[in-house]
């Protein structure tokens, strides 16, 4: 492959050459007729040297200042081809080079152009994509969710029917009253697991309700299908849509430990704003359990902080063995206006 600056030398000292011989030539033709012919040809030899050194440098220096540019565009070109689109040319000794520099910050804008394209179609199929994937979950958690309920959820049931009604139809000493005393428990408890598990499969969502409302028809829900003692304060109060699906979140998730793990008898649930920070609370008055026990609702508590540092919140859990367990969460509002609906 031939070299831009050696072609331009090797033409350069061509140039010079031919020059030379010219001058030679003329040279000779107005000499003074006793000149020497060893005298011309030691001034032709000086010529043809001189010449091709004077090309030599004048192609060279040329060159040189012809290729920087060439070079700096060249630079520009391959840092595209590696993806750098902010360099760019800044040479403009010659209307030529304008040319090719305004071509090359062209080729870097619709480059980056088309990689923000392809970016944003990337990022488009992706959250379609996971989209898509959410949505088959969720009908297939309600498919399970609706079997189970129709299925076994009604026979736990029955079955603790006919276990209270053979207990109650014993006579106090009979041997086996002990046994269907234990066999009612445990239907019952069977069943709290199940509406646990039901609640896990097919939570209520907000969609687009206020958060007030949701918990509201959460816990309506929960009274109206459990013996558990539910009591409820919760302040109309009104957070961007992403901290109010992980506060309803949270609490499904607390709600859910307390019926799987807390054989309790009451639940208290609050949501009020104190100054400048949202408060939450979750207690129950169940057994308990020891936070350094890592095999108890680990993976439950686990997530409920992960959503509570999401949001710029932090998550306090104080429990002790049979006196129950309380779950506070604090969200600092900051200087946003948070105002309750009410206010607003």
């Amino acid at each position: 492959m031939k070299s831009f600056r050696w072609v331009y030398i090797k033409y350069s000292m061509l140039m010079c050459f031919c020059i030379a011989l010219l001058s030679f030539a003329a040279f000779i033709f107005t000499a003074h007729p006793l000149v020497v012919i060893a005298q011309m040809i030691e001034i032709f030899v000086l010529v043809v040297i001189a010449s091709l050194l004077i090309g030599f440098i004048v192609g060279l220096s040329v060159s040189l200042y012809i290729n920087k540019p060439l070079r700096s565009m060249s630079r520009s070109l391959s840092e595209i081809q590696r993806g750098d689109l902010s360099k760019s040319t800044t040479h403009e000794s010659f209307k030529e080079f304008q040319v090719l520099e305004s071509s090359i910050v062209q080729l870097a804008s619709k480059t980056e152009e088309q990689s923000l394209m392809i970016q944003k179609k990337t990022n488009e199929y992706a959250e379609e994509k996971q989209h898509i994937f959410e949505e088959a979950i969720a009908v297939e958690r309600g498919r399970l969710a609706r079997e189970l309920h129709d299925s076994v959820s009604q026979q736990l049931f029955a079955m603790s029917m006919m276990s209270a009604a053979l207990y109650a139809g014993m006579e106090d000493d009979a041997p086996l009253k002990e046994q269907m005393a234990k066999l009612e428990y445990m239907a019952v408890q069977a069943q709290s697991e199940m509406r646990a598990l039901l609640l896990h499969l097919r939570p209520i969502q907000l969609e687009g309700k206020r958060l007030s409302v949701g918990i509201n028809e959460l816990l309506n829900e929960l009274s109206a299908k459990q013996s558990l003692d539910v009591r409820w304060i919760v302040d109309d109060l009104a957070f961007e849509r992403g901290v109010e699906d992980h506060l309803f979140r949270i609490l499904q998730e607390g709600i859910s430990n307390t019926l799987r793990h807390a054989k309790a008898s009451k639940l208290e649930i609050s949501l009020k704003r104190v100054d400048d920070i949202a408060i939450m609370r979750i207690f129950d008055d169940g057994i308990g359990f020891n936070k350094d026990d890592r095999s108890v609702g680990s993976y439950g508590l686990e997530t409920m902080k992960e959503r509570a540092e999401e949001i710029g919140g932090t998550l306090k859990i104080i429990s002790l063995k049979e006196t129950g367990t309380q779950i506070e969460l604090k969200i600092p509002l900051g200087n946003k206006e948070m105002n309750s609906y009410e206010e607003n």
